[in-house]
């Protein structure tokens, strides 16, 4: 395992990536963003995993951004089109997997990592990896921030503002006591699915080479993360979402001058999430919610070639 730094600047992206990332967002369904005009892409700390190994084998690629239009870029997410090896390798994941979005922080730029497969043993260099990276500014768009005022005043009732009605996307703020009720409930019908198809679950496991001691630690690891999403504190703060073009950026609850009121972290599974607060929220504490919008989602793209691999 090695690792190396390269810097390698995006040049004006020809023709055909331009198309295939146009056909790509097509045939997903996704937002068609507009172009960033000044966006610099460059190789930065290369992590080459070269093993037989099925678990930490790889090729890991930082990408540095600079430029004018990074300005008011809350967030980054890079999708790579292209990544093949001199040897003609091609390196881009089987498994396809959408991109999440890395948030800036710190004064700093999002961290951005391309994950690939291995490149060939003889490999040297990668003569091309190509794509885009996509930035997220709300600042562009009125549209993509809706706010919400005296958020627990709306305790179990839908959360309405015509922004989200726009984006399609369904907010409710749950109180504790309801979520509570409606996790044991639940639970009860887990437990009872994963007991009339135990069986059939451990035929399956032992298919695939698991023993009945590994069939049932997973069995209780599914119970325990059930167990999890149903522990709420009174000063947390539940949501459940209905977002069926995965509109919804991000949810953040701020003070009445607008200052971001900091959490302890969050859990999210299925439609819904879960944000741990330690002290009680103010009863005029607003909630910010950030939506993905034409006008709010950029897109810069780029070609690297002849990147050297350590």
């Amino acid at each position: 395992m090695s690792s190396k730094t390269f810097r390698a600047s995006s040049a004006c992206p020809p023709l055909r990536v331009l198309a295939s990332l146009a056909l790509a967002a097509a045939s997903t369904g996704a937002l068609q963003p507009a172009y960033a005009q000044n966006v610099r892409v460059a190789a930065g700390t290369i992590e080459d995993r070269r093993t037989t190994g099925k678990f930490f084998a790889g090729l890991e690629i930082e990408l540095k951004l600079t430029g004018d239009d990074l300005e008011g870029a809350r967030a980054a997410r890079a999708v790579v089109t292209k990544a093949v090896d001199d040897k003609g390798g091609d390196l881009l994941p089987e498994e396809k997997k959408e991109a999440e979005f890395a948030k800036a922080g710190g004064g700093s730029g999002p961290n951005l990592k391309l994950a690939l497969k291995n490149p060939a043993r003889g490999a040297s260099a990668l003569t091309e990896v190509s794509g885009s990276v996509e930035l997220y500014m709300p600042g562009r768009d009125p549209a993509a921030v809706a706010m919400i005022e005296k958020l627990l005043s709306r305790m179990d009732k839908p959360l309405a503002s015509p922004a989200l009605k726009s984006a399609q996307v369904e907010l409710k703020l749950i109180s504790p006591k309801a979520y509570r009720e409606r996790s044991k409930k639940s639970e009860a019908e887990f437990e009872k699915e994963m007991a009339k198809h135990k069986e059939e679950m451990k035929k399956e496991a032992e298919s695939k080479g698991m023993s009945e001691k590994e069939t049932d630690a997973l069995m209780q690891l599914a119970k325990g993360l059930m167990g999890m999403m149903g522990t709420v504190g009174e000063n947390d703060l539940v949501f459940e979402i209905k977002d069926k073009d995965k509109r919804l950026f991000d949810l953040e609850v701020v003070g009445r001058d607008g200052t971001v009121i900091s959490s302890n972290g969050s859990m999210t599974s299925s439609d819904i999430k879960i944000v741990n607060y330690k002290e009680k929220i103010p009863a005029d504490a607003k909630l910010r919610v950030f939506l993905k919008t034409k006008k709010a989602v950029v897109f810069s793209p780029f070609v690297m070639k002849d990147v050297p691999l350590p």
